[in-house]
């Protein structure tokens, strides 16, 4: 993969690439970017306008607020123990202390910081549908499953989590994939809200046979 933000112009909305090209030097080197952007610069799929780091370890979220402060203006919305997230000029930015979770496998480089795996991006994205996931999370986890198939995913999302009763988030994930009448609509997206139904719906049974549900 190129590792020149250049390649993500007219994908990523300006201000998310100016973001992280400020950024980028002062980002932890603990942490690492996922979630929807990650992926979009994996897979060049969709436009996404957030950045999400997760950390592999605790940080100082007063450092860090005071650090972004530094290169640019950042106004921070929520600021605790293990979670800083804000605005850093006109773009949603977040840093989560993910120590507890497990990386699949090794980040890459990209434009400057750590890029989260395929493989790990699927995990989250799939911990997101038992959250209750938004349209894009749907549109993102149908085009992963061309490069990765859900029923592995949900292996890796064990993994990922190591959650007391794997059986039961299985089931949770695998039903809210097969449920999108509370999920408000998204033109932003490349696919229509019918034609990512229409997938989940023929998809969805063929992972419940899978997975013995």
């Amino acid at each position: 993969m190129n590792d020149d933000l250049s390649t993500l112009a007219g994908i990523l909305p300006t201000s998310t690439l100016a973001a992280w090209r400020t950024l980028a030097p002062v980002v932890p080197a603990i942490a690492y970017l996922s979630g929807g952007t990650a992926l979009t610069a994996h897979l060049r799929h969709r436009e996404s306008r957030d950045l999400d780091f997760f950390t592999e370890g605790r940080f100082d979220v007063r450092a860090l607020n005071d650090t972004l402060n530094t290169v640019g203006t950042f106004a921070p919305t929520e600021a605790d123990e293990g979670t800083l997230n804000g605005i850093f000029e006109d773009t949603k930015v977040q840093f989560l202390d993910a120590s507890s979770q497990r990386l699949i496998e090794p980040t890459s480089q990209f434009g400057g910081v750590r890029l989260a795996s395929l493989a790990d991006v699927l995990a989250v994205k799939l911990k997101v549908i038992q959250d209750r996931g938004a349209l894009r999370d749907y549109f993102d986890l149908m085009v992963l499953d061309d490069h990765i198939p859900i029923e592995e995913g949900l292996e890796l999302l064990v993994q990922k989590y190591r959650p007391i009763a794997p059986a039961g988030v299985i089931a949770n994930v695998v039903r809210g994939l097969g449920y999108l009448g509370d999920v408000e609509d998204d033109p932003s997206l490349p696919a229509s809200r019918r034609a990512i139904e229409a997938f989940w719906a023929r998809r969805q049974p063929e992972i419940i046979r899978t997975v013995s549900l």
